[in-house]
């Protein structure tokens, strides 16, 4: 939604300097926005006693059509633009070839025509539906996507009871822990639009469920993502296991994180059921027509 706080006139300044960022790194063959957070920092000198000032940073989400696609763009990118800006825009993008929507499941083409009718072209050619093949989608697997959804969120809770357990060394509770968080947000993500993202790095899944749903800072805050070692916690590689000391971190860490953990996902449990209901009552009124 526009408000007085990001006008249009302010998006599509900021939408231009990312477009101006990502051109100079990949072709574009087709720019789409299709939604916007915002938030704004104050500041304070209490030495001359300056008047607070507000420090507006705008995050993007974009769907990038390109025919060539450097390797790790999709992790790439995001930086670079938070980079080059200054920390002023930040981006979740979905980077895709042409060809890969053409072939993508019918379940991600739900949200990819979505984008391309309801979003806002900001660079390139605008695409034809059909020629994505994105004019004729079956209708809505709605048990497909109840099904994928409560086996992400039954999976989620079962790896965050395991990580709470006292014979679990910390390394096991660490990746268990940033599991549960995964599949908490693969599962929020399809309830909402029905889609598998490309990239798994938890800050930006957590982006997408912003996306579906606003999330309260004092359930769970993306500022998480830059305090260590809860950091290091939910960014847990797996690979970790191969070669780290099992003492990495302090069972307090580990019990903060789980505790984030446990409250994102009982705020989100119940939205996610509605999510749910809601597509099982309007499946079954389309069927009625």
């Amino acid at each position: 939604m526009l408000t007085n706080l990001h006008p249009p006139k302010v998006i599509e300044f900021a939408l231009a300097q990312i477009t101006e960022i990502l051109k100079k790194h990949i072709e574009i063959t087709s720019l789409y926005y299709f939604g916007m957070q915002s938030s704004a920092q104050g500041t304070h000198n209490s030495l001359n006693n300056d008047a607070s000032k507000q420090q507006q940073h705008y995050h993007f989400y974009l769907l990038l059509l390109s025919k060539h696609i450097p390797s790790n763009s999709v992790a790439n990118l995001p930086d670079i633009v938070h980079q080059d800006s200054g920390g002023k825009y930040t981006i979740s993008l979905l980077l895709y070839m042409p060809k890969q929507l053409i072939a993508a499941s019918d379940h991600n083409k739900y949200f990819f025509s979505k984008i391309i009718q309801s979003g806002g072209l900001v660079e390139g050619s605008p695409f034809e539906l059909a020629s994505l093949q994105l004019s004729q989608i079956p209708e809505l697997d709605t048990k497909g996507i109840t099904n994928y959804t409560r086996d992400r969120i039954a999976i989620a809770k079962h790896c965050l009871n395991l990580s709470a357990k006292g014979e679990s060394a910390e390394l096991i509770s660490a990746h268990l822990i940033r599991l549960s968080f995964e599949q908490l947000c693969l599962g929020t993500i399809y309830a909402f639009l029905h889609y598998h993202p490309q990239h798994h790095h938890p800050l930006y899944l957590f982006k997408l469920v912003q996306f579906c749903h606003e999330i309260p800072i004092n359930v769970f805050s993306e500022n998480l993502f830059e305090q260590s070692p809860l950091k290091s916690i939910f960014c847990f590689h797996h690979t970790e296991l191969r070669y780290r000391n099992s003492s990495l971190f302090s069972v307090a860490d580990l019990h903060m994180a789980h505790s984030y953990c446990q409250c994102l996902l009982y705020y989100l449990l119940p939205i996610v059921n509605h999510q749910l209901q809601t597509l099982k009552t309007a499946s079954h009124e389309n069927e009625k027509t």
